[in-house]
């Protein structure tokens, strides 16, 4: 069975559907094409269970000196391959179908196209009602396996990261051994989920008295006024500045493979959600999560040892020092005693 499965989204999103392709791949004794984009391919290097990765150019993704014209060339090359690959079946791994990735999926020809949702054209020929219940996006999605006859709860999200990059990014960190490492990790796209700076100074503090340990400091590269990729370069360096007497170092990150193997050098992690909870939870890493506006039961860690903090305003701002810190501390403790 030749499968297309259509996942052109965030980054955190592509990571929440590596579950469904593994089990699709072993299942079916297979592997798995993907469409992507060229913001979150490298989510899927060196994954066992993916196939040909084709890729989504987004005009607004494209880098310094790359033409518009060259984007529109690489995404018609692009849907010549998909059509020639003969696929059985494209899935549209969304929450809810779409016109858009309904497109590509009808583009390949496929005698199958299985979507979520309601009012579907007839071009969808398997559609899957939602569901009521409060099942997590990584439940929700396995729904396309069972709806090809697979019958398996879904595994852990999988990321890969190679030995070469380990060990250039602990070259490039020089992270002293023998203490832990925590992962503080400072941004976020949408306003409602994002900590105060003074926040996390405050934490940093507090846990540098309590122990011996070690802290990485994650955020978006850029400054917040860049229109086309806002980053929290100021916030960091804020932070950077009234952090100087506690061991500290900043992760200077210019690509996703690079942020992935900084975060697997890290003991735990502190996150508001979004594609940096996901990583972490695809590398395995214990994590506290920060919630605002956005359902910590739909969108939480799935399967590694996590604390999750939902502020009862919805605003990640109003979650106190005090709570973070206890149930980062818990968090810990429970890691090192081998319990969830």
């Amino acid at each position: 069975m030749k499968i297309l499965l259509i996942r052109r989204d965030n980054i955190g999103d592509l990571i929440l559907t590596t579950p469904l392709i593994a089990t699709l791949a072993t299942s079916l004794n297979c592997k798995v094409d993907v469409l992507v984009n060229t913001y979150n391919q490298p989510i899927l290097e060196h994954n066992p269970h993916v196939g040909k990765v084709h890729i989504y150019s987004k005009l607004h993704h494209r880098h310094a000196g790359q033409s518009a014209a060259g984007v529109i060339f690489r995404r018609c090359k692009t849907m010549i391959d998909i059509r020639r690959a003969g696929y059985d079946v494209a899935i549209i791994a969304r929450e809810q179908w779409d016109k858009r990735p309904l497109q590509w999926a009808r583009l390949s020809g496929a005698k199958r196209i299985i979507a979520i949702g309601e009012n579907a054209p007839p071009a969808i020929t398997d559609c899957i009602p939602p569901t009521q219940q409060r099942n997590h996006i990584v439940e929700l999605l396995n729904q396309f396996a069972q709806t090809l006859g697979i019958n398996q709860q879904p595994g852990a999200l999988e990321l890969y990261v190679t030995e070469q990059e380990l060990t250039k990014a602990a070259q490039q960190l020089s992270l002293p051994d023998g203490v832990p490492r925590y992962g503080l990790q400072i941004s976020a796209r949408k306003p409602m989920q994002r900590w105060q700076a003074d926040k996390f100074i405050e934490l940093a503090h507090r846990l540098a008295r309590q122990e011996n340990c070690h802290f990485l400091l994650f955020w978006s590269p850029g400054s917040a006024d860049n229109q086309q990729h806002p980053g929290d370069d100021e916030k960091a360096q804020y932070i950077i500045d009234r952090c100087q007497d506690i061991a500290l170092t900043p992760v200077v990150t210019h690509t996703l493979r690079e942020l992935m193997a900084a975060v697997s050098l890290c003991d735990q992690m502190l996150t508001s959600d979004g594609g940096a909870l996901h990583i972490a939870a695809g590398l395995g890493k214990p994590v506290v999560a920060l919630f605002g506006n956005s359902d910590a039961w739909f969108w939480g860690p799935w399967q590694v040892p996590n604390k999750v903090l939902s502020a009862e305003s919805r605003n990640v701002g109003d979650i106190s020092v005090d709570t973070v810190e206890q149930q980062f501390v818990q968090l810990r403790e429970s890691v090192l005693k081998g319990g969830a």
